[in-house]
């Protein structure tokens, strides 16, 4: 039950002038915030007594995994008609894809079912049709063909019964002693361990389907990697790093070596090249090392899977459909994407899916004459990004999906510097669990501009835990921007009527709420969510002000005067 705490009249400006900065002691009132005097404040926040707390605090324990199970059971309940609704309706031909298949098939019936995703290379799919994946099949390091990722109206889909068919970005499992080699093994009884064939980039091993191995970082100058600082800048000493000194145990590195050409790329992404004359992407390879001192890690564990750069789709047309499916093991996240300006997967759904253990390329250097562009080079000397889910277009439905550890974003809702405003845009009853910023809406517009703007975005009914726990970052510098939701670059500019509605935020190692340039205009746009926070960690982060708040404090400002507050020993 919701209980009044207080309520206050006041201006704004009396209450920013009250708060204070946890640990630095300096109040709100010197800080530059975009406030109105004559602004009246009501808070009607509920804080439950620490009696009834620890109960309500299981009970989303508990609702959360029974969404994990619905989400993972859930059934395919898509079906053919003559109207096509997105997501329970198909009007066209259906094609089926088995790993009991075989691509000489037509793939018109689960009996003559396609081997594998590369046969729709074949097919004319149209506006209205389908393609369904049989529950239970496992397809590792393919993706979509791009005739079908880019036929506008495609549903995908599952059939049969059983776990919903999995798309791994790991090109194979790790177990075995025999795959595993002793590299060196020191004084200290620290042992490395080289894999039994090249690798492409790694951004984690994930251990018995639970715990990550981290990739370490250093800096490649073109002709060997040197040791970096805790926020990624090589040394002013520019030692070199070697795998046998300087990997902390329980770490891995993929000692890829770059050709000189692929220096100081990004967007490109480093670690592949497009081969026109073969029509398919090269691989940057090297020695993959992984420091386990318990001993040979093919041994020791029953499931041993690599994050690698193979995504199911790297962008996809408008009015599509993604239904049931799992995708595991990407560095490359699940995205829409935009092309020359114009956003793509405009009008999709995306339901019932599992997407887990994504994102962390490092996908590019500086190059040694430097940089300023923060975004692609965003860990200090090198790009490391990939997450979850990503959108950028208008009219997106992302509903009752269960999204984990992800390198970045769980779900992010992404305006384009050159694309038009966003809008129409659903993030509801979905669970995100361990990814660094759960849920993201970002405009990296410093000023106001009327045609690049959010309009009628929903976030509602999700359930958030855990943000930044069990990620695979590497500093405890990172660790504090692991959020649960984050209104990121200006001040996220909208209409009025953007809503983060009726949630449930709990446990972040950052901030719960991070807002990048708060903003009394744009950023209250919180109502009725709960928040459960761990004691000693921060509420709410004003980025741009360097101002940490309370949830009662932060939530008040934030213009969630229903807000539910739980604290939690």
């Amino acid at each position: 039950m919701r209980k009044k705490l207080a309520i206050i009249f006041m201006p704004v400006i009396c209450v920013l002038a009250a708060l204070t900065v946890w640990g630095e002691g300096k109040p709100t009132d010197s800080l530059q915030l975009e406030t109105a005097n004559e602004t009246v404040l009501t808070t009607q926040t509920s804080v439950l007594d620490e009696c009834n707390t620890n109960d309500e605090v299981q009970q989303i324990l508990n609702q959360a995994d029974q969404r994990r199970e619905s989400i993972r059971n859930s059934p395919t309940t898509i079906v053919k008609s003559n109207v096509f609704i997105k997501g329970e309706t198909y009007t066209g031909t259906a094609y089926y894809v088995s790993n009991n298949g075989s691509d000489r098939n037509n793939g018109r019936s689960p009996r003559n079912a396609f081997a594998t995703p590369a046969a729709l290379e074949r097919v004319n799919l149209k506006y209205g049709d389908a393609v369904f994946f049989e529950r239970g099949s496992v397809w590792r390091g393919v993706s979509l063909p791009s005739s079908a990722v880019w036929t506008e109206g495609v549903t995908f889909s599952a059939y049969g019964e059983g776990e919903k068919p999995q798309f791994l970005g790991s090109l194979e499992n790790g177990t075995g002693a025999e795959k595993w080699s002793l590299a060196y093994e020191g004084p200290d009884g620290r042992k490395i361990w080289v894999y039994y064939k090249e690798m492409t980039e790694v951004a984690g091993i994930v251990l018995n389907g639970a715990k990550v191995a981290n990739r370490d970082k250093a800096y490649w100058n073109g002709s060997e990697y040197l040791m970096v600082d805790d926020q990624y800048w090589p040394l002013e000493s520019r030692e070199p790093y070697t795998v046998a000194e300087d990997m902390p145990d329980g770490y891995c590195f993929p000692e890829l070596r770059y050709p000189q050409r692929r220096q100081g790329l990004y967007n490109d992404r480093i670690f592949h090249s497009w081969n026109e004359q073969n029509q398919c992407y090269d691989y940057v390879t090297g020695p993959l090392y992984f420091r386990c001192d318990a001993g040979n890690p093919g041994q020791l564990y029953n499931s041993i899977e690599f994050i690698q750069p193979f995504p199911l789709v790297d962008g996809f047309a408008d009015n599509q459909v993604y239904d049931n499916l799992c995708i595991l093991y990407s560095s490359m996240t699940f995205v829409s994407g935009s092309a020359n300006g114009v956003p793509t997967g405009n009008h999709s759904v995306i339901q019932n899916m599992e997407v887990g253990f994504m994102g962390g390329n490092v996908t590019g250097y500086v190059p040694d004459t430097g940089s300023d562009d923060q975004i692609s080079y965003n860990c200090g000397s090198m790009g490391c990004n990939g997450g979850g889910m990503a959108f950028n277009g208008s009219g997106i439905t992302v509903r009752n999906n269960y999204v984990h550890h992800a390198f970045q974003e769980g779900i992010s809702m992404e305006l384009f510097a050159d694309c038009p405003s966003m809008e129409n845009n659903i993030i509801s009853g979905n669970l995100i669990e361990y990814c660094t910023q759960a849920i993201l809406l970002c405009n990296w517009d410093e000023e106001v501009r009327a045609d690049h703007i959010f309009k009628n975005i929903l976030v509602e009914a999700n359930l958030v835990l855990h943000s930044g726990e069990d990620n695979w970052f590497n500093t405890a510098w990172e660790e504090e921007f692991c959020d649960a939701i984050v209104l990121q670059g200006g001040p996220c500019a909208h209409d009025g009527s953007v809503r983060v509605q009726n949630n449930t935020f709990a446990f972040a190692t950052g901030a719960l709420i991070l807002v990048d340039r708060y903003s009394e205009e744009y950023s209250r746009v919180f109502a009725g969510n709960t928040y459960v926070q761990t004691p000693g960690r921060t509420g709410v982060h004003l980025l741009t002000q360097d101002v940490r708040l309370t949830l009662e404090e932060g939530t008040a400002l934030l213009g969630d005067s229903r807000a539910l507050i739980l604290t939690y020993p």
